[in-house]
């Protein structure tokens, strides 16, 4: 069995960099590999909304809702505030974002709104 670092090798790195862009804006909020990454356990959170008991949970205690996924106290200001930009910032796709701002109420101009404010 081969680790995940074992695919790490002086070829890979040097093929992979010379695809990843290298002339983006500085304010570009681009969704990368580490972004995603860091979204792991928001994106966790979200995606189990697509259970009605993680609903049901989340409308009767969001803080309870949050404590299952080991969120951040960061993230967790972040979905307290329901700050969009924020979330994707954080690694959050805008798949499970969609979810989320169901179980909340959010109209998806009010998200685009939010993000187009930010930048």
């Amino acid at each position: 069995m081969t680790s995940s670092t074992d695919e790490l090798t002086a070829d890979y790195l040097q093929r992979l960099a010379a695809v990843q862009p290298s002339d983006l804006p500085a304010d570009l909020d681009l969704f990368s590999e580490d972004t995603a990454t860091r979204g792991i356990r928001l994106n966790k959170a979200a995606y189990s909304l697509k259970h009605a008991e993680q609903r049901e949970l989340f409308a009767a205690d969001e803080e309870r809702w949050m404590e299952q996924f080991g969120l951040t106290g960061e993230e967790r200001d972040l979905l307290r505030r329901r700050d969009w930009i924020g979330l994707w910032r954080g690694g959050m796709t805008i798949y499970v974002m969609v979810k989320l701002s169901g179980v909340t109420g959010t109209p998806l101009p009010e998200i685009g709104k939010q993000m187009r404010e930010a930048g």
